[in-house]
């Protein structure tokens, strides 16, 4: 797996990110690049990035649940 060293490349995963961190932290959410990328690299060191994914699934049945109402 190729290492990501910044996120202006990665505009999914930054997405990703923003969305964890919104429903994780709630208002407390910081969403610079910076914070962004370092609980990226809080979650890859701890073997976590599984949580973005399950993030993404989350968010995808909620949107589909609001759609098919």
């Amino acid at each position: 797996m190729e290492n990501v060293t910044n996120l202006n490349h990665s505009p999914m995963l930054k997405q990703l990110l923003i969305m964890y961190i919104s429903r994780k932290y709630e208002r407390e959410g910081i969403f610079d690049d910076w914070h962004l990328f370092q609980e990226y690299i809080w979650l890859r060191n701890n073997n976590l990035l599984n949580e973005l994914f399950q993030e993404e699934s989350l968010t995808n049945r909620l949107k589909n649940e609001h759609y098919t109402r």
